[in-house]
């Protein structure tokens, strides 16, 4: 599904390729749903900067705690795993998590 070790070929395939930094925000929201009880309730939006892209993750408040990890464990592991499929594709990517619902 996700490849972040190769790199395009220039080769279409019949598909088209999808920017980089949304690969890294869908990589994310993948990852993140099935850590979570609570899969539907997960948004991942992109927030551009001048020199990185915010991914910001919203999730159930229930899930909070699961996504931090003990000690923070799991949002660290998701920063390095988002940083290292961005830096491949040639991106600064960085991860908040955000409380509440995104306002519409």
């Amino acid at each position: 599904m996700f490849n972040i070790f190769k790199k395009n070929s220039g080769k279409n395939n019949g598909q088209e390729d999808a920017p980089a930094k949304e690969n890294v925000a869908s990589l994310l929201e993948f990852i993140v749903k099935r850590l979570v009880d609570n899969p539907e309730d997960v948004q991942v939006t992109e927030v551009q900067g001048e020199r990185t892209t915010v991914l910001e993750i919203r999730v159930n408040d229930e899930d909070m705690g699961k996504v931090i990890g003990k000690k923070g464990r799991i949002i660290k592991s998701l920063r390095v795993v988002v940083r290292a499929a961005a830096l491949h594709d040639g991106q600064s990517v960085s991860i908040e998590l955000v409380n509440g619902k995104d306002p519409e």
